[in-house]
């Protein structure tokens, strides 16, 4: 049955209904095999495929933060941690479907300065 299980969240992998896609999108733009997925979840490796066959989190930040505690409370994971794979794997996403001429926008807004980040005297505004 386990077989069976990792072959349908292999599958799912590019279905956005599941956390299989963001957790994809997320190992890829690491380069990460299973076991270190795991280690940056902080689960055992055998937990991936009931994770990747969860539900993605729903969008509305209400929903989100229900559904990430339900999920990382399941499984035994640090909240932040797994909020901070989805959202990365979220923005991956974006990025990968917007428009070609918008990327450059996108990549531009991620690399800017974060709130809190002190400017570098050779930082331009």
């Amino acid at each position: 049955m386990t077989r069976a299980l990792d072959a349908l969240a292999e599958r799912v992998e590019g279905d956005p209904f599941f956390l299989a896609a963001l957790l994809s999108v997320y190992a890829n733009s690491e380069g990460l095999d299973n076991a270190a997925l795991a280690g940056a979840l902080g689960c055992r490796p055998e937990d991936l495929t009931g994770l990747r066959l969860c539900r993605a989190p729903r969008p509305e930040p209400e929903g989100f933060r229900a559904d990430v505690a339900r999920i990382a409370g399941h499984f035994g994971l640090d909240e932040g941690r797994l909020i901070g794979v989805i959202r990365r794997g979220q923005a991956l996403q974006a990025l990968a479907a917007a428009p070609a001429g918008t990327r450059g926008v996108l990549l531009a807004a991620r690399d800017a300065e974060s709130p809190g980040k002190e400017a570098s005297p050779g930082d331009k505004p």
